[in-house]
């Protein structure tokens, strides 16, 4: 298991933000798109994408080269428009790599983790 942090860039006509929005444990990239794809609630707030969609149209391609750029706010061929009321794009980093029992209870325990 992975500890991943889970990021956002928001963009608005006027202003934008980025930050993380929390951190989790998986097995590798395909289950934080998954993830992400599934648009989870987080701290009280739905993480809306259009993942599935853009699946749809474009197959596994698109599928394949978000999880390589790890997120859409990372790929250089993401475009963001309608901003009247602003877009969201996520991505994520591997944190630390095999997460041993210990630092998994302790994250936990921390009320750290997202998942």
């Amino acid at each position: 298991m992975n500890l991943y942090a889970i990021q956002f860039t928001h963009y608005a006509p006027k202003d934008s933000k980025s930050g993380v929005l929390g951190y989790m444990v998986a097995e590798n990239d395909e289950d934080v798109y998954e993830f992400i794809k599934s648009e989870p609630e987080i701290h009280k707030k739905t993480l809306y994408n259009s993942y599935e969609a853009y699946e749809e149209d474009g197959g596994e391609t698109f599928r394949e080269r978000i999880i390589k750029c790890q997120g859409d706010m990372n790929d250089e061929y993401s475009e963001v428009s309608d901003l009247y009321y602003g877009a969201t794009q996520y991505g994520w980093e591997c944190i630390h790599e095999n997460i041993t029992d210990k630092e998994l209870d302790l994250l936990r325990k921390l009320k750290i983790l997202i998942n």
